[in-house]
């Protein structure tokens, strides 16, 4: 690549793009301090900033008093976070995922000389201030085959774990290139011990932008629309100085903000199957306005139903998936059940192997009674039925009172 052309980029795209990251309260480290970070450039784990955020986040409480994690357990916690790539990138990605997502147990030695084992969290996902979050340019790695490095434009760090890449382009080179490019990093001679800790990855000029996740094939990068319009002309008038506002702004906004980084990684990444998958905006706006309606309540105290519009191809089942584990997650307290009911075998038998392929336990009713039984049960906290068997169940059952039975149809 010419100077000219790095050039032209780095001042039409990714300058900018780094000036709304630190308005949005990114931290900037240069590149040249950013090795002070790393012992080697094959490391892409910041691990000084992850160890102390493991040690100021984390403690444990035994018999009233609260205790501070061994050294001993905040290493073995750094190391077990940085999973081999035996099993290839997408796996090792969603068990980083799951680390990243659910933490970890470690045995601490008590004081009265007995053992016990205690989660150490790597993310703080109730208080997104509690967390540092960082952007770094030009953030060389060497490649796995040992052929020089690579150097993504802007990688963004949540307690220095990678979280996102993003490509700059300058306006006259189309995305597709930034995307050809990251894909290709992704490649096993090239970069995934970046990629596996990876959320999001953008590949962005002035004008255009798509986004995707660790894996995504290129037919399936999306564009972003936001529809709250009004919290993004509030981050706006926050982050863009002195010039219009380009695409490029308001889709680094929407996707890159503290708290949409984290809500998109928490609630809309899955994988399915062997496939990693993020929310297209649609899925998340209307997960997001379903929340808001199932949260108004009547005078009554019965939550409020509502219709979502979708075509066909759409993404129902993930929808549906997605929907789930926040209803699951974010209202927990009341001990919430999602049923969902269909009108055909196979449909059933699909959206039941959606759930399962998303590492979601769902019970499949097998007749009217079963469905009585699995309502009735405590544990099972997603429910799939086709129509029909309501007519049975309906007949064994007094009406069910519970205000927390989601139905998704």
């Amino acid at each position: 690549m010419t100077t000219i052309k790095k050039y032209d980029e780095r001042y039409i795209s990714q300058i900018p793009a780094i000036e709304v990251l630190r308005n949005l309260g990114y931290r900037y480290i240069s590149p040249e301090q950013v090795y002070q970070l790393r012992s080697s450039q094959h490391e892409v784990l910041l691990k000084p900033v992850l160890e102390e955020k493991l040690k100021e986040m984390n403690s444990y409480e035994y018999k009233g008093e609260v205790f501070q994690f061994s050294e001993t357990s905040i290493k073995q916690a750094i190391r077990d976070l940085d999973e081999p790539l035996t099993n290839g990138l997408v796996k090792t990605n969603e068990a980083i995922y799951e680390t990243i997502l659910n933490g970890r147990s470690y045995t601490e030695f008590l004081p009265d000389g007995s053992k016990k084992s205690f989660t150490i969290q790597y993310i703080d996902w109730k208080n997104i201030e509690n967390n540092v979050f960082h952007v770094v340019e030009e953030f060389e790695i060497e490649r796995m085959d040992g052929r020089g490095t690579v150097r993504p434009d802007i990688v963004l760090f949540v307690n220095g774990i990678p979280f996102a890449v993003i490509e700059c382009k300058k306006a006259s080179i189309s995305i597709t290139q930034g995307i050809e490019q990251m894909i290709r990093n992704q490649g096993k001679d090239y970069a995934p011990h970046l990629f596996k800790f990876v959320q999001l990855v953008m590949s962005t000029n002035k004008n255009e932008t798509k986004y995707a996740t660790c894996n995504t094939p290129k037919k399936f990068w999306s564009v972003w629309k936001e529809e709250n319009e009004e919290w993004l002309n509030h981050w706006l008038d926050q982050t863009v100085k002195d010039r219009l506002a380009t695409t490029q702004d308001k889709n680094i906004i929407s996707l890159f903000h503290p708290n949409r980084l984290l809500e998109i990684t928490k609630f809309f990444t899955l994988f399915d199957k062997d496939v990693k998958k993020v929310a297209r905006y649609q899925q998340y706006f209307a997960i997001k306005e379903i929340i808001k309606t199932i949260e108004k309540r009547d005078e009554n105290g019965n939550r409020q139903s509502g219709v979502i519009w979708h075509t066909q191809g759409s993404g129902k089942s993930l929808t549906m998936v997605m929907l789930a584990r926040y209803i699951l997650s974010e209202l927990y307290q009341y001990n919430p059940k999602v049923v969902v009911v269909t009108d055909r075998i196979e449909l059933d038998k699909q959206i039941h192997k959606t759930f399962s392929h998303s590492r979601l336990k769902a019970s499949r009713a097998m007749s009217g009674n079963h469905l009585v039984d699995l309502i009735q049960d405590n544990n099972a906290d997603i429910i799939t039925s086709l129509v029909h068997k309501f007519d049975t169940a309906s007949s064994k059952q007094k009406p069910v009172e519970s205000k927390d039975i989601f139905i998704l149809v």
